[in-house]
């Protein structure tokens, strides 16, 4: 029994050290060499759990998938009780995945894996948890009549999905090389600024353009999500006189000539 939570305990560290290998250098530039060295194990004790560099990449995209599902799922049942709606949902869905991709190499390193090794695969969603979620609850969004008049809950569920690869992406410190004797970075090594800020202010750009003024207020649930749901989001639509004229921006009140 041991032996066998050793060889257990080596098998995690060393998909530990292959998530961080994966995420810093991408598939390509990945070695098992490396991977050996910042898992401090032999190049002959990796091989014996995972014979192939592309055995290492599964596993480490298995454990991705298990720890986003988690991550979606939590996400959508924290809302259950209090009237969350579809759109609630979506936005502490993006929330919650981009904390998780600011704290978790597998999470980070199974995106970077999908896009390295997928480019010519299926569709991203067919083996994304966190893609499909955020397709069903488009769907569910249009079905609450919550998206404006003509907004497709597909074409929703691309634009949240480039969104969130987009931040994923622009959270990453810049790629260190193979030769790089820095490398491993110490600390997350892909945080460089408020993500989740930045997260927020997207969506203070995109929710008026995709929620129907009918609809019940995106609330905020958590402190995070407070200023992604500021009431000015959703202006009342403006109406003007049948023969005036629109002011420009420049004409705005405040506005900077």
């Amino acid at each position: 029994m041991a032996i066998q939570q050793r060889a257990e305990r080596t098998r995690q560290e060393i998909l530990s050290a292959a998530a961080r290998v994966f995420d810093g250098l991408g598939y390509e530039r990945a070695s098992l060499a490396r991977i050996a060295s910042v898992a401090r194990v032999t190049t002959g004790a990796l091989v014996f759990h995972f014979a192939t560099k592309a055995d290492l990449a599964t596993a480490v995209r298995g454990r991705a998938r298990a720890v986003t599902r988690t991550t979606v799922e939590s996400a959508c049942l924290s809302t259950e009780g209090v009237g969350g709606t579809a759109i609630d949902k979506l936005v502490l869905t993006t929330h919650a995945l981009i904390r998780l991709f600011e704290t978790d190499h597998a999470a980070r390193a199974g995106e970077r894996l999908a896009r390295e090794l997928d480019a010519a695969g299926p569709a991203p969603s067919a083996d994304c948890p966190w893609r499909r979620e955020v397709a069903r609850l488009a769907r569910y969004a249009a079905a609450e009549q919550a998206l404006r008049p003509g907004v497709d809950a597909t074409a929703v569920a691309a634009l949240i999905g480039y969104v969130i690869t987009g931040v994923e992406l622009e959270m990453r410190s810049p790629s260190a090389t193979a030769d790089d004797e820095t490398w491993p970075p110490t600390g997350t090594g892909a945080i460089l600024g408020p993500a989740e800020e930045r997260l927020g202010r997207i969506w203070e750009l995109i929710l008026p353009g995709l929620v129907h003024p009918a609809a019940r207020r995106p609330r905020p649930t958590t402190t995070s999500t407070v200023k992604a749901f500021s009431p000015a989001m959703f202006p009342a639509p403006t109406t003007f006189p049948p023969t005036a004229t629109p002011r420009t921006s420049a004409q705005e009140p405040g506005a900077t000539p």
